[in-house]
C-alpha cells in the first residue's frame, strides 16, 4: 500500500511537471487511449531504482498487468522517456542553483568517472555482444592498492568491457549531470566532449568551481584535490557509483538510449529520493 501510494506521489510530479515545462508529446494516429502513458513509464523508472524491482514487473502491478516490454522499450518511446527524464533533472537542478544563489553559499562540483560492465569477459572474447560492439569499448586499467596479506601496495591490472560512465555532482549528492562513453575515452576526453555537445554541462563548468582527482591535472576547469578537505568532500561520488552499479545489474537495458534514461533516472531517484522508506 505504501508503495503504491509513493508511485501515485511520482506519477503526479511528472504529470505537473509535463504540464508546466515539457510541451513535447507523442503524436498518434489511433483514436484510443494509451495502455501506459510517458508519465507512468518515468515513475516506474525511478520507483524501479528505490524499490530494486524491474520497470516491467511496477509495470504490471501499478498499471495493467497485461503490459508487454515493447510498451516500455520500443525505440520511439523510450527516446520520449529519456528527454522526460532528463529535462526533469534539470529543472529540478535549476531550483537547487537558485537557491545556492539566495544562499550566496560557495558553489562547487564534483566530478568523476566509473567503468559500468556491460557483459562477461569470456563471452565478449567469443560473441558479438549486442548491447555495444567494437574495440573502444575494452580497457586495461592499472591498479595500485595496499594488501593487507602482503602488507605493501600492490600493482596489478584490471581489464573490463563496458562504458564509462561520468558523473558530476555537488557535495550533498545531487547529481548535475550523467553521461557515458565508450570504456576506452580517458576521463578527461570524455568531459572535454561533454564540454563541447552539451550547453548545459558547458554552464554548469563555467558557474560552479569543479573539483576532481588527480586524474584530472591539467585539465580546463577542474580543480584537483590536494587537501584532506576537498578529498573527503569526494567521498561522497564514490557512494553514488557503489549504487549505480547494483542499479545497473537489476535494468537489463538493451540499448545506449534504454542505458541513458535508466541513468537519469537513478540520478534523479539518488539525488532527492535516496532518503524515502517505501
Amino acid at each position: 500500500m505504501q508503495l503504491e501510494k509513493f508511485y501515485n506521489i511520482l506519477l503526479k510530479n511528472f504529470q505537473s511537471f509535463k504540464v508546466s515545462f515539457y510541451k513535447h508529446s507523442a503524436k498518434s494516429n489511433a483514436g484510443r487511449k494509451p495502455k501506459i502513458t510517458d508519465e507512468e513509464i518515468a515513475a516506474a523508472f525511478i520507483l524501479s531504482y528505490i524499490t530494486g524491482m524491474p520497470v516491467l514487473k511496477i509495470a504490471r502491478q501499478f498499471i495493467d498487468d497485461s503490459i508487454k516490454s515493447y510498451h516500455i522499450f520500443r525505440k520511439s518511446r523510450i527516446k520520449r522517456i529519456y528527454e522526460l527524464l532528463r529535462i526533469y533533472l534539470q529543472m529540478r537542478i535549476l531550483s537547487v542553483i537558485i537557491e545556492v544563489l539566495v544562499s550566496n553559499k560557495k558553489p562547487r562540483l564534483i566530478v568523476d568517472g566509473t567503468i559500468l560492465p556491460v557483459a562477461n569477459l569470456n563471452r565478449a572474447r567469443t560473441q558479438r555482444i549486442k548491447r555495444f560492439n567494437g574495440k573502444m569499448f575494452w580497457v586495461r586499467r592499472k591498479r595500485n592498492l595496499y594488501s593487507q596479506h602482503y602488507k605493501k601496495r600492490v600493482k596489478f591490472e584490471e581489464i573490463y568491457y563496458g562504458v564509462l560512465v561520468m558523473v558530476i555532482c555537488d557535495t550533498k549528492g545531487r547529481v548535475y549531470d550523467i553521461w557515458f562513453h565508450p570504456a576506452s575515452y580517458h576521463e578527461v576526453k570524455s568531459f572535454r566532449l561533454r564540454a563541447k555537445t552539451s550547453i548545459w554541462f558547458k554552464r554548469l563548468i563555467s558557474f560552479f568551481e569543479v573539483i576532481g582527482d588527480k586524474g584530472y591535472r591539467g585539465c580546463e576547469n577542474v580543480i584537483v584535490c590536494e587537501t584532506k578537505e576537498d578529498k573527503a568532500q569526494r567521498q561522497i561520488i564514490e557512494s553514488i557509483f557503489s549504487r549505480l552499479k547494483q542499479f545497473n545489474a537489476l535494468s537489463r537495458w538493451r540499448k545506449g538510449i534504454t542505458l541513458l534514461s535508466y541513468l537519469y533516472a537513478y540520478a534523479i531517484g539518488y539525488s532527492f529520493f535516496r532518503y524515502c522508506e517505501v
